[in-house]
């Protein structure tokens, strides 16, 4: 039968290639003009340890990787251990045998397809073309489509000469022999392909960097830190496109402080990080926050604290990123839902520094980091770029002067008539130190009374659903997609549940949260975090007392998870 929503998990060692097998079944599925999104995860070591990669493709719009897979390939006996309690009845399971390091039981109901992987790649001669066998048989047996994979490979491999390209086509064509030999008894086949859509896909660490070029970005600097790294690539690329500049900077200091002069001198300046190097920058947003200075800093968040698992997936640096500096520093916080928002709110991230003349930051995550999914080009004509408030030339230049709405013209440096102090220091509104009491409360009332409007001008909250409802599901980050289809899913069993999706975290909308509150008659917010670290923000600055639901392994919910814990809470329609 023809499944619309097929969800296939590749698993082995990290070094096989598990992970280009996965993009190339994501890109070959995105020419077919199918969705696509995915999930991977790897391991922190160069070379070994566990990694995986699921690939959901779908004729319909979908949110996230799923609950689980329909079809597993095994690399070898470890990742069949991982995956085996994921092996219910009706899965099916590719896997390397004869050949491979293990011989597996398998459960009742699972359809086998032992595919001699190794075998294969040992008579080719390159143990590294086992991945490419695999990729072979996987499209035989599950109708991946052959031509739009062929051109994906052959888009990678060219590169590398003709050579390289044919003895992978040789692989493919000897996995896909070996498949066609096997009888096929599973029902599990992709979508034929359909006319292609206008998309692109993107994971979405290259979506921001993709988001930063088109939003006017004119100065990029970082310094390399996982999971983050790939924003920095992705600019270096296509920055020098638009005549902007690259910096490599020798730690996360040298590399906020960089953009910091940079937007001090005209420039429209971003930084991409994640929760260590982010900790390291708390000074200088204060100093941005105290020099009002337009800055984006991206994070990346993952496992923490320290080290942590710099592969891994978390939500847990919200309390960093909204109140991570000394002293009472105002800045604006926003998170990503998925590779579309990683364009556009970078965009929006850029356009609310220079407006507010204060640090922005964006938080993503680990997982959305290198996901893949199939969006919409932009329409460029439709980008809006909004540029800082300049001085007019007009009087005598006070770059603090206190306006109505707080928001005080700025000048480059060597604007005639426009020389100022630039300090991190108290100051009035020239700029010249100024410690009084009564300067000092003036100008914290000016940094963050200009703020207040920005639960105004950004989107409104999205409520999933109307009417009343016995459970409200509030989600942030890259939680929000599995939950958008938890709902769905609550919704046609009959549970009477919303969502509410918010991506401006700070200033939070308060009164948005309140009226969604009204409608509920409890609220569930679920978090990849120990503490529910929105769930507390929530508490200290609402009335709303929500239900905490966190996790914190190093992945993802996925929609079952929330489906379950709605289910423990209200009682069956």
């Amino acid at each position: 039968m023809e499944k619309k929503d097929l969800i296939i998990r590749i698993a082995g060692q990290g070094g096989e290639g598990v992970i280009s097998i996965g993009d190339f079944i994501a890109a070959a599925c995105a020419r077919a003009g199918q969705e696509v999104t995915t999930y991977k995860t790897f391991p922190a070591e160069i070379k070994g340890g566990y990694a995986m990669y699921q690939v959901r493709t779908s004729l319909d719009r979908i949110f996230n990787p799923g609950d689980a897979f329909d079809v597993l390939c095994a690399f070898n006996g470890e990742a069949f251990t991982k995956n085996q309690h994921l092996l219910v009845p009706g899965t099916a399971v590719v896997y390397d045998y004869p050949g491979g390091d293990f011989e597996p039981e398998i459960p009742p109901g699972v359809y086998p397809y032992p595919i001699p992987m190794s075998r294969m790649a040992g008579e080719l001669k390159a143990s590294r073309s086992k991945n490419m066998v695999a990729l072979g048989a996987l499209s035989h047996l599950f109708n991946i489509n052959e031509e739009t994979l062929i051109e994906v490979l052959s888009k990678k491999f060219r590169s590398k000469g003709q050579e390289v390209l044919e003895f992978n086509l040789t692989a493919f064509t000897k996995g896909k022999a070996l498949a066609q030999e096997l009888v096929k008894n599973d029902p599990w086949r992709m979508a034929d392909p359909v006319a292609p859509k206008d998309v692109i896909i993107l994971s979405g660490n290259s979506a921001i960097g993709l988001g930063a070029v088109l939003g006017g970005l004119q100065f990029f600097s970082a310094y390399p830190i996982t999971p983050a790294t790939e924003i920095a690539k992705f600019v270096a690329k296509h920055i020098p496109k638009v005549s902007g500049v690259l910096i490599q900077a020798e730690d996360e200091i040298a590399s906020i402080s960089q953009i910091l002069g940079a937007s001090y001198g005209g420039k429209r300046a971003m930084t991409a990080t994640s929760g260590p190097g982010l900790a390291l920058m708390s000074e200088m947003l204060g100093m941005a926050t105290m020099s009002e200075t337009p800055v984006l800093v991206v994070d990346v968040q993952r496992g923490g604290p320290a080290t942590g698992l710099p592969t891994k997936h978390e939500q847990s640096d919200l309390f960093l990123a909204v109140h991570g500096s000394h002293g009472d520093a105002p800045r604006i916080v926003l998170s990503v839902e998925d590779v579309n928002d990683c364009i556009h709110m970078t965009i929006d991230a850029l356009n609310l520094a220079e407006r507010y003349q204060c640090p922005v930051i964006l938080l993503s995550d680990g997982s959305l980091a290198f996901s893949t999914q199939t969006v919409a080009a932009p329409d460029l004509d439709t980008i809006p770029i909004i540029d800082r408030k300049r001085w007019d030339g007009e009087g005598e230049f006070n770059r603090y002067v206190i306006t109505p709405d707080g928001i005080s013209p700025m000048a480059d440096p060597g604007t005639p008539g426009a020389m100022h102090v630039a300090t991190g220091l108290e100051h009035g509104p020239s700029g010249a130190p100024n410690q009084s009491a009564a300067n000092h409360e003036a100008m914290h009332a000016k940094r963050f009374g200009k703020l207040k409007t920005v639960v105004d001008v950004f989107k409104p909250v999205e409520v999933d659903g109307a009417g009343e409802a016995d459970m409200g599901i509030i989600a942030w980050g890259s939680t929000i997609g599995v939950v958008r289809e938890a709902v769905a899913r609550l919704r046609d069993e009959g549970f009477r549940v919303k969502g509410f999706y918010p991506k401006l975290i700070h200033p939070m909308p308060v009164s948005q949260y309140e009226d969604f509150a009204k409608t509920c008659r409890s609220i569930l917010v679920p978090e990849v975090n120990y503490q529910g670290q929105l769930s507390y923000l929530i508490r200290a600055e609402t009335t709303l007392s929500p239900i905490s639901f966190t996790i914190c392994g190093g992945s993802p919910f996925t929609p079952i998870q929330i489906m379950h814990k709605v289910k423990e809470i209200v009682s069956c329609p």
